[in-house]
């Protein structure tokens, strides 16, 4: 059972009415004196960790789209179809009685509103954080203080002044309040808003990872049906980008629009028969679907290209066709002269995976406004190292994949036996991955003496060997690509279990040093994101000559 946050009451739901529960006044008293707003930053269990995003400069990939200093990449753990039909809520009794008349007396409530259970916790924290509640506090603060100036001023303008700002707050608190028990009843009417796959991602919102990419398998440990067998209707992606769409939604409603960022791929089957440039934006219509729900006209935050052959096949209509996509179309009036929007953009950003750095070139000198190219850039893998100078010398930001090798830059792994296909490891992100990243390396041998190195130096300056190894890659400018865990193991990847949130509750593990502890309340090691970083030229040169 997640315990609740301090200064917070247990919720409770009338028997009822289940939109009843929580009142923002007694929930705000809860940790505040009355007519005082609730300090929502105190409930975050990584208020520590927040506090260091916010020293951090804010960075932007686009104007007005956020860019959080490491991005989550989404593999789904199960099958979308089978994640979006979980629930959270019990099935209601089917023993349960119907009053046969009015005067007989109302049924239980049903299971799915049992205020001992655990999600009611986990819901009273996602409320606590909540656009709605941030709202009424702000509006119930401008009502005190606008009652406050009332009864100290004599000046009749003053008080005609103050007056109508009273009722404008007032009515604020009132709207704020219809937000409140809108938000509090979505929870019941949305099966999926406290699954765990849900409370994962809140998680790492909460931790101040904000920016996701759909991901999945690739080639070539994929299934080339999968790959190729599109005729480009629809997308390699489609299943994350229903699933993270599920998400954005829900953050939407609680958090208020752009608390997250979606980064999206799209690989055109380019060997089709017939393909075209054109055959694209049906499939960018989709997207936006699988990511906003039907009824949006959003574009899509990012929209990254994969082309399968540069070398025989021009890039160069589907670059342009999608940067038309990017663009407003504009109707210039014959007779004024004004121009206004007659088609609003799809796509607001874009961006290139895997281009060489002749290509990112030809992009810009083409005058596709690229925004950020994904390529391989870590402590093992200096591939990318071309194209990253052509993205430092036009402003690129560049988002590094390949920092934890699949997930081998770990503790588990040093002098431990080589992964094996033959067996499963929660610890990798694909174990047939991990194993041709090993080989591309120079082999078992060679990596053990790259883990020695990054274990040393974690131990030095007491962090994860994930903190390391994903450190160096921010120390080159660059945005880490970190593929995401789920539920118990959503903090692996940065070394550590999670004891806060909404993730798991308290347990024992081994800690990054070996011993046995109780699990640590920071998700992150904070050294990964403060302003200055915690390796020294020393570390630098080791973690520099690893480079295969």
């Amino acid at each position: 059972t997640v315990p609740p946050a301090a200064g917070i009451q247990p919720l409770t739901m009338s028997d009822n009415d289940p939109s009843s529960a929580m009142e923002p006044d007694a929930m705000a008293l809860g940790a505040a004196g009355e007519g005082e707003a609730m300090d929502v930053d105190s409930l975050s269990p990584d208020a520590k960790l927040a506090e260091q995003y916010k020293s951090r400069p804010a960075v932007d990939l686009l104007p007005g789209l956020p860019l959080s200093p490491l991005v989550n990449t989404a593999r789904l753990p199960a099958d979308a179809k089978a994640m979006l039909a979980e629930t959270w809520m019990k099935e209601a009794s089917d023993e349960a009685p119907s009053p046969t008349d009015e005067d007989a007396p109302p049924p239980p409530p049903p299971s799915s509103f049992d205020p001992s259970a655990p999600e009611y916790n986990v819901m009273m924290r996602r409320v606590a954080k909540s656009a709605p509640l941030a709202k009424w506090n702000e509006s119930t603060l401008k009502v005190k203080e606008t009652e406050d100036a009332l009864a100290v001023t004599k000046d009749e303008k003053e008080i005609e002044a103050l007056s109508a700002e009273l009722e404008a707050a007032k009515a604020a608190v009132a709207e704020a309040d219809v937000a409140l028990g809108e938000l509090k009843a979505s929870f019941a009417d949305d099966p999926t808003s406290l699954t765990p796959w849900m409370c994962t991602l809140f998680d790492l919102v909460d931790a101040g990872l904000t920016t996701f990419e759909v991901g999945g398998a690739f080639f070539p440990h994929t299934s080339l049906t999968a790959l190729f067998g599109s005729d480009n209707t629809t997308g390699l992606y489609d299943d994350a980008e229903r699933v993270l769409g599920a998400f954005k939604r829900r953050c939407d409603r609680e958090r208020g629009e752009g608390a997250v960022q979606l980064l999206a791929r799209i690989v055109p089957n380019i060997f089709q028969d017939g393909y075209k440039p054109e055959l694209l934006e049906p499939l960018v219509d989709k997207m936006r679907v699988n990511l906003y729900g039907e009824e949006s006209a959003a574009p899509l935050d990012f929209l990254q290209l994969f082309w399968w052959d540069l070398a025989s096949r021009d890039v160069l209509p589907t670059l342009k066709a999608l940067q038309r996509l990017a663009e407003d179309k504009l109707e210039v009036n014959e007779e004024t002269g004004e121009a206004s929007v007659s088609e609003p953009r799809k796509v607001r950003g874009l961006g290139l995976v895997d281009f060489p750095a002749r290509g990112v070139l030809a992009a810009i000198q083409a005058g596709v406004p690229v925004a950020a190219v994904q390529l391989p850039f870590s402590i093992a893998d200096r591939s990318g190292a071309e194209a990253l100078a052509v993205a430092r010398k036009y402003g690129l930001k560049v988002l590094a994949r390949g920092g934890l090798m699949g997930g081998v830059i770990s503790e588990k792994f040093v002098g431990a036996e080589c992964p094996d296909t033959t067996r499963a490891d929660a610890e990798l992100d694909d174990v047939a991955d991990a194993l041709d990243q090993i080989n591309d390396y120079g082999g078992w041998g060679k990596v053990q003496g790259l883990l020695r190195t990054v274990q040393g130096i974690a131990r030095k300056h007491g962090v994860a060997m994930q903190a390391v190894a994903l450190r160096w890659q921010i120390d080159q400018g660059t945005f880490p690509l970190v593929p995401m865990r789920w539920g118990r193991s959503a903090w692996r990847q940065f070394g550590k279990f999670y004891a806060g949130g909404t993730t798991l509750g308290q347990d024992k593990d081994r800690n990054v040093l070996g011993h046995d502890s109780v699990l640590h309340m920071d998700a992150v090691d904070r050294q990964l994101f403060q302003v200055d970083s915690f390796l020294d030229m020393e570390d630098m040169h080791a973690l520099n000559a690893l480079a295969a």
